[in-house]
């Protein structure tokens, strides 16, 4: 190699450089929202989406997702400014709510309860669970708040008709404490529910089945930060819109498969299939939060808080970032593919 030719690579490799530090620099000057998320569920496909897919670099916001296990301490992140948004249940920020933190709801990820209610195979009916144990995730989170609304559904009543809650786990741990007779009935989520289905176990209630109004998760930031950060926040709204739209197209299957694979550490692409299904029979178009399903978690967190009992959901939905994209057509724009 000449001279010439070594200049000539040398300045290539150069501008290279440049050109990498100068996209790195652009990069670093997109406003940062850190965002938590406190289960791993197929109802945040879109989320995970929006990163995979670079929705977020799209619309000029870096997104940066971290998982904390637990929507309590999530929410207690929210309240700290340790996060500027949490993907958890309402369940779990509400009592904060109504200890005078200004937190609001801007969308509904999930508008259902995912739960339920899953008995010993020798348990045929809502009356014979009177005097027994079931099992939840924790206190005041989405199991609990699902399990009161599937005793209520029956006509149960955990006082009077001296039923037992207890904190087991997740998923994994309550059905291992159902099959070892450590729990009379448990409130299992689609997959477990399938499972212990298949070994003869009986379904008492299926809350997302009976459509009762619940908000089980939800994206929720202080209203504070949103009111100071309008742009940031539209832009991640529409990032996440825009994700809900690569979901519901068919011809991405694959590819959201492969998400789902990635973020709940699956063995193997295939084994996504139910958590895709599960992503497309539960999540909404139109992910606005529900004024209704959150009255229901207001209704059954005031049982354990009475200072809950007070708050309007009015106060703690917020439509409007949703309402804008609907009305300016930003919802059939991205469902269109234009």
């Amino acid at each position: 190699m000449n001279n010439k030719s070594m200049l000539v690579e040398f300045l290539g490799i150069l501008l290279a450089l440049a050109m990498a530090g100068s996209s790195l620099a652009q990069s670093s000057k997109l406003p940062q929202l850190k965002v938590a998320v406190s289960t791993a569920t197929p109802h945040n496909t879109p989320l995970w989406v929006a990163k995979d897919k670079k929705l977020f670099d799209k619309y000029g916001v870096d997104v940066q997702l971290i998982f904390v296990m637990g929507g309590s301490l999530v929410s207690q992140m929210l309240a700290a400014g340790e996060i500027q948004v949490a993907a958890s249940s309402p369940a779990a920020y509400v009592s904060l709510i109504a200890g005078g933190e200004d937190i609001a709801a801007f969308l509904g990820i999930s508008n259902t309860s995912p739960f339920a209610l899953i008995a010993q195979p020798s348990i045929k009916k809502a009356a014979d669970l009177r005097g027994k144990r079931i099992g939840t995730a924790r206190f005041g989170g989405s199991s609990h708040v699902s399990a009161l609304i599937a005793l209520d559904h029956l006509g149960l009543d955990v006082k009077r008709d001296n039923i037992v809650i207890m904190q087991t786990g997740l998923d994994p741990e309550r059905m291992a404490a159902l099959e070892g007779k450590g729990l009379d009935a448990a409130m299992l989520q689609r997959l477990a529910t399938k499972t212990m289905l298949s070994k003869g176990y009986t379904q008492l209630l299926n809350l997302n089945h009976a459509k009762i109004p619940y908000q089980n998760t939800v994206l929720a930031s202080r209203r504070d930060y949103m009111t100071a950060n309008p742009k940031v926040f539209d832009s991640f709204t529409r990032a996440i819109v825009e994700g809900y739209a690569y979901v519901f197209n068919k011809e991405n299957k694959q590819a959201v498969k492969e998400v789902l694979a990635k973020n709940l550490r699956l063995p193997n692409v295939d084994a996504a299939e139910d958590f895709y299904l599960e992503a497309q029979e539960e999540l909404d178009r139109k992910p606005y939060p529900t004024i209704e399903g959150t009255r229901t978690v207001i209704k059954f967190v005031a049982e354990r808080n009475p200072k809950v009992a007070s708050l309007k959901a009015e106060r703690i939905v917020d439509l409007s970032w949703l309402k804008k994209l609907d009305d300016e057509g930003f919802f059939e724009k991205v469902y269109r593919g234009k």
